[in-house]
């Protein structure tokens, strides 16, 4: 069983995304879209709008007050943030059962991967913006690996704690072959996100021929994965940051940093968000 070689032949074809959702986006990417015509997509589907309200609203974005117009929010998250919101809207839809997954496990270690890979990313002067759409949509590989093979599913992670991260990708590879980087890098690349987020993705799983930005957000988005798998399982933020790869925090550079009061602040508060 070869899942990628299936996946570019076109004999296995992977889920689609609502047509509400592609059409949001096409309006997105045109050069002459305004902040007003994407607001008037949105407000055409209230999923998408309610969410996007509560995004608006939470601290990620600062919290200072109450956004409640979706033009509003269009204009303070900004383009590029909600051309991720609008992708993890559509995987939520996409994806509303998968065979021994938990959705709402899923989504939370999710989120905690994306704002852990952004704070991370703002430090090391890579594109935060980059590192957040990476670490949310890196997972979502291994939704469409149990949705193609279910029976290998139920039979991999029926009996086993949620897993995350690196723990995640070598049990995938022992049951289908393959890992979620490279499925969702495929994914992503199709959905037409920005290369350096499909290439840093793909990177994750060893893929050659990234860029040196990418290769360096790769190694983000896998200490981001440590930071949120321990987060996730319960662990305390000190037992989180002391379980994370010591060879590749040096290697980022990030050592002071991940044991300074600063890393305490930072991800004390990130680890308290909530899913999408």
């Amino acid at each position: 069983m070869n899942f990628i070689e299936d996946v570019l032949a076109g004999r296995i074809s992977l889920p689609a995304v609502p047509k509400v959702v592609e059409r949001v986006l096409t309006t997105i990417r045109r050069q002459d879209a305004s902040l007003n015509d994407v607001a008037q997509e949105l407000e055409l589907d209230p999923v998408l709008s309610s969410r996007l309200l509560r995004l608006a609203n939470s601290s990620f974005f600062g919290g200072r007050r109450s956004v409640s117009s979706v033009s509003d929010a269009v204009s303070l998250v900004g383009l590029k943030s909600l051309q991720t919101l609008v992708v993890a809207c559509g995987v939520h839809a996409a994806f509303t059962q998968v065979p021994a997954v938990n959705l709402r496990h899923f989504w939370l270690a999710s989120v905690l991967t994306a704002t852990s890979a952004r704070q991370l990313a703002q430090r090391m002067g890579l594109p935060p913006d980059d590192a957040y759409s990476a670490g949310l949509l890196q997972g979502v590989g291994h939704l469409i690996l149990c949705q193609c093979h279910p029976e290998e599913a139920l039979f991999g992670f029926s009996s086993v704690a949620s897993l995350w991260g690196r723990d995640l990708a070598e049990q995938e590879i022992s049951l289908f072959g393959t890992s979620h980087p490279e499925v969702s890098a495929i994914w992503v690349d199709r959905l037409g996100l920005p290369e350096t987020v499909v290439t840093a993705i793909a990177h994750m799983a060893g893929t050659p021929g990234a860029n040196e930005q990418a290769h360096t957000l790769s190694a983000v988005l896998i200490l981001a994965t440590s930071l949120a798998a321990g987060a996730s399982y319960g662990d305390s933020l000190s037992q989180t940051l002391q379980s994370v790869d010591k060879a590749l925090v040096s290697a980022l550079g990030l050592n002071d940093y991940l044991a300074s009061e600063d890393a305490c602040t930072d991800f004390g508060e990130l680890m308290t968000v909530q899913t999408l």
